[in-house]
C-alpha cells in the first residue's frame, strides 16, 4: 500500500507542475523597453559661408556745408543679394561669432531738392563686420548683432533734364541687428536677419561734369535691411547625440 500510496503521490505532483508550466506559457509576453533613441542636438562651432538676398529702404537728408541750409530730404529702397563669412564658439546654450558681409544693391531714388533742381540718390553696395551673440533652441540659434557698417552712395542733381553736378563717397557707420538661424542638415542652414545701419553725416563734393567749381554738401543716411540667406559650415560635428 505504501508503494501504491507513494507513486500516486509522484504522479500528482507531476500533473500539477506541467499543468502550472501550460498556465506559464500562456500568459503574455511583455517585450523589453527599447533604448532611448538620441536627440539630435546642433554643434554651432566653425567656419561657414553663405548668401542672401533681399531688400533695402532707407532716408538720406542733405544740407548745404557752408551754409546751413537743407536741400532735401527722400527714401531710397531696393533689392539686395550678395554672401557672408563667419565664425562661431558655442558654449553651452550660447554662441560667439564675428561674421562679415558684403551686398550688391540698387537702392535708388529721386525727390525734388534745392530750387528747381532735381536730385537722386544711390547705394550700389552695402556691406557690414559684426559680432553675434546667440542662443540655441533645439534647431535654432536666435542672435542678435552688431559692429561697423559701409556704404557706396551716388548722388546726382540734374535740372530740366540736364546734369548739373554728381558726388560719390563710401562712408562707414554702424549697425545693429537680430535674427534666426535653422540648421537644416549637419552642414548647411538657413537665416532671417534685419539691419539697421545709421552712416551719420558726411560731407560730399559735388562738382559739375562741364567744369568749374564744386560745392561741398553734408548728407545723413539710414538704412534698414531685410535678408533670407543660406549658409554653410565647415566640418563633420555639426550634429552630435543627447539622450
Amino acid at each position: 500500500m505504501r508503494i501504491v500510496a507513494a507513486l500516486l503521490l509522484a504522479s500528482t505532483s507531476l500533473f500539477t507542475v506541467g499543468t502550472q508550466a501550460a498556465n506559464s506559457a500562456d500568459l503574455p509576453y511583455k517585450a523589453a523597453r527599447p533604448a532611448p533613441i538620441a536627440a539630435p542636438v546642433v554643434n554651432w562651432n566653425g567656419f561657414y559661408i553663405g548668401a542672401h538676398v533681399g531688400g533695402a529702404w532707407g532716408t538720406i537728408e542733405s544740407q548745404f556745408t557752408d551754409v546751413p541750409l537743407p536741400i532735401a530730404s527722400g527714401s531710397i529702397n531696393g533689392f539686395l543679394g550678395g554672401g557672408q563669412i563667419g565664425y562661431n564658439i558655442q558654449s553651452g546654450i550660447f554662441v560667439f561669432g564675428v561674421e562679415a558681409d558684403a551686398s550688391w544693391t540698387n537702392l535708388q531714388g529721386t525727390t525734388p531738392c534745392f530750387l528747381l533742381v532735381s536730385c537722386k540718390r544711390e547705394a550700389d553696395f552695402l556691406g557690414t563686420v559684426t559680432g553675434r551673440v546667440g542662443l540655441t533652441a533645439d534647431r535654432a540659434l536666435i542672435y542678435v548683432k552688431g559692429g561697423a557698417a559701409w556704404a557706396h552712395f551716388e548722388h546726382e542733381t540734374s535740372a530740366g533734364g540736364a546734369l548739373v553736378a554728381t558726388a560719390d563717397k563710401t562712408v562707414w557707420g554702424w549697425t545693429v541687428g537680430t535674427g534666426v538661424e535653422y540648421a537644416i542638415t549637419t552642414n548647411w542652414s538657413a537665416k532671417l536677419e534685419y539691419n539697421f545701419m545709421d552712416f551719420g553725416k558726411n560731407t560730399l563734393a559735388f562738382s559739375s561734369p562741364i567744369g568749374g567749381g564744386g560745392v561741398n554738401v553734408d548728407t545723413t543716411s539710414y538704412v534698414h535691411a531685410a535678408k533670407f540667406g543660406v549658409n554653410y559650415r565647415f566640418g563633420g560635428d555639426a550634429i552630435v547625440a543627447r539622450y
